[in-house]
């Protein structure tokens, strides 16, 4: 991979500001106005209503209380609109540096805009207050009246800059929340973020002040003219393979950091049946290829990211391309990852689980605790297919997802399905496989019962039944029987972080690893024995004595309640499987890079509080 820049840096051509909370002194004002009304219709905000309540447009806020509160959202938010407008008229204060700074912009002829979710009418009564205190007015204004979508999406931002026709790479935006951060960031521009409420972490592109009195127009140029480099997260990306005749697709956008946008994407070293379209799709329908029906050609494509500065990143991509009447698929990788809160703990998450998922090249993903927004994020940076249920449960697949299973609205806990389509028979039947991911209750938890308070094997029976883990796997197996009854012609797996050992580990032999305790009768592990799954990595690793395979915890050495007491470290994730035409090639549990112990784990590489487990399928030919 490579990156090179144009000659002369880029220069700043417009300051986008956002207004509440950034130019004036409203986010307080505004949560007064939601807080009466709120109490007007019974609910009391609390700061975990912030989210819902600073940053947003008025019509998310009314939607809000009005789904608290059962009254008409449009009533709610006319009672808001007017209650803020009252308040702004009567107490709006300038935010320091505010003046200082769009001054400093207005004698050096940087042209300024106004880019707020507040409706027009209250934005006119903020220009109107600033303009008395001194300032000579903005060159656009942008209102939550004036675009279809509002922050967090890109279009305001986008609005603005069609309006000052200026590209968004040359622009700063200055904002305070998260949400304008995102409406900022996907519209291409560079970012200064001056935190109001909520906390705002430093990022490529994006430079944190604590107040707008450090800001100057030389530092916001430097912040264009120091833009960085554009990268793809990886130098070279092997794509789920094609067949020769049948059309192809992959997308690969979303693993590109750091470029100004607009983006274009070309290829000039390509095969010929393959298209790099501009928006980073690639597409087209593989020739026939000559040979025995079992060979693979591997296409490669050099594609290059070109932004709107003229820098430029480059990837590599393979292809597999396998005949027309080629067997199917013959190998799968299947993983189980507890996200850790989405993994939220640790900074850049997102692009640290990009970089895990695509060094384990694995086809198909159990996740837990994807904090909602997990699934579908590493879905579209992937070019991938995901299901996700609740707020905690998903599949990730790099092949299409075409049945899902299970409840989805499933609570923290439970289990969600899916039927993916891995490849197709020479005479064009399905190649399928389903994969059930699970959660079970993490209390009480049953290594603390056997290894802090010396509890034995009846005694660890009963506090498992008491967890409710029993009663949860037996339900998720219940709702898997259909698919477990028809395992002969569709390989079942269930893969998960079932907060439970396993009774394959705790044996005589290994009762060391295990504070003196074995052999014990795990009830989860053996509910799903009974079923039919069968463990993949004690397969693959019979012997738990010289492969633990610990999955918790790569972050806790030491228990978490400061006592110094040992982790008990053990397996609690893993993938199953049930079906003959299955044969676990390996299994392994994966936890890499720089991991430090909790609680210094922002920096860590490893985006988890969980090993993960990887096992690598071989299927037989179908009789």
């Amino acid at each position: 991979m490579t990156s090179t820049h144009p000659p002369a840096p880029p220069t700043l051509q417009a300051v986008l500001f956002d207004m509440d909370g950034t130019l004036v002194d409203t986010e307080q004002l505004w949560w007064d106005t939601v807080a009466e009304a709120a109490e007007r219709l019974g609910h009391v905000l609390v700061e975990a209503d912030q989210p819902d309540v600073l940053g947003r447009p008025v019509a998310h806020t009314a939607g809000v209380l009005a789904a608290r509160s059962g009254e008409p959202a449009a009533e709610i938010a006319a009672t808001l609109h007017r209650a803020f407008a009252e308040r702004v008229r009567t107490r709006v204060v300038p935010l320091p540096g505010a003046l200082a700074l769009l001054g400093a912009l207005r004698d050096e002829g940087v042209p300024t805009a106004l880019v707020t979710a507040s409706p027009r009418e209250v934005a006119e009564t903020v220009v109107a207050a600033l303009a008395e205190a001194g300032h000579g007015g903005f060159t656009v204004t942008v209102t939550a009246d004036d675009t279809a979508l509002t922050k967090p999406n890109p279009d305001p931002y986008l609005a603005a800059c069609r309006a000052l026709q200026v590209p968004p790479a040359a622009c700063v935006a200055v904002e305070d929340t998260p949400t304008g951060v995102a409406s900022a960031e996907a519209a291409g521009c560079q970012v200064l973020a001056v935190p109001s409420a909520v906390r705002i972490d430093p990022a490529p592109g994006r430079t944190v002040l604590d107040t707008l009195e450090e800001a100057t127009p030389d530092r916001l140029r430097a912040l264009v003219a120091d833009a960085p480099a554009p990268r793809f997260l990886v130098p070279g990306l092997t794509t789920r393979r094609a067949r020769a005749g049948r059309p192809f697709t992959a997308r690969v956008a979303g693993l590109l950091r750091g470029a100004a946008r607009p983006v274009t994407f070309v290829a000039a070293d390509r095969p010929d049946w393959l298209t790099v379209h501009a928006d980073g799709t690639l597409s087209g329908t593989p020739s026939p290829l000559p040979g025995p029906d079992t060979a693979v050609t591997v296409a490669v494509a050099t594609v290059t990211a070109v932004d709107a500065h003229g820098a430029t990143a480059h990837l590599t991509v393979r292809i597999p391309v396998v005949a027309a009447d080629a067997p199917a698929l013959d190998r799968v990788r299947v993983m189980s990852w507890n996200l850790w809160l989405g993994g939220a703990p640790v900074d850049d998450h997102r692009d640290k689980q990009l970089a895990v998922l695509l060094a384990a090249d694995v086809d198909v993903v159990g996740l837990q605790e994807t904090a909602v927004h997990a699934a579908p994020e590493l879905a579209d940076a992937l070019g991938w297919f995901h299901h996700s249920a609740g707020e905690n449960l998903a599949v990730l697949s790099r092949h299409p997802v075409v049945d899902t299973l299970g409840d989805p609205g499933v609570g923290f806990y439970g289990a969600a399905g899916a039927r993916i389509r891995l490849d197709e028979h020479p005479d064009g039947t399905p190649h399928e496989l389903v994969l059930w991911t699970a959660h079970l209750n993490h209390t009480p938890y049953g290594p603390y019962d056997a290894c802090f308070d010396g509890l034995r094997a009846p005694e660890l029976a009963d506090r498992e039944r008491e967890s409710g883990r029993v009663r949860q796997i037996e339900e998720i197996l219940a709702r898997m029987a259909p698919d477990l009854a028809a395992a002969d012609r569709t390989p079942v797996l269930l893969v998960g972080d079932l907060n439970a050992p396993s009774h394959l580990d705790w044996t005589a032999a290994a009762a060391p690893l295990h504070g003196g305790h074995g052999p014990v009768d795990w009830s989860v592990s053996r509910a799903v024995e009974r079923a039919g799954l069968r463990d993949s990595y004690r397969e693959a690793h019979p012997d738990p004595v010289a492969a633990p395979g610990t999955t918790w915890s790569p972050v806790h050495p030491r228990h978490e309640d400061g006592s110094g007491r040992p982790e008990p470290q053990d397996r609690i994730d893993f993938v199953f499987h049930a079906a003959d035409r299955l044969t676990v090639v390996d299994s392994a549990t994966r936890a890499t890079g720089r991991i430090a112990p909790w609680p210094d784990v922002a920096a860590n590489d490893w985006p988890s509080d969980h090993a993960a487990v990887v096992t690598t399928f071989r299927f037989a030919r179908p009789a």
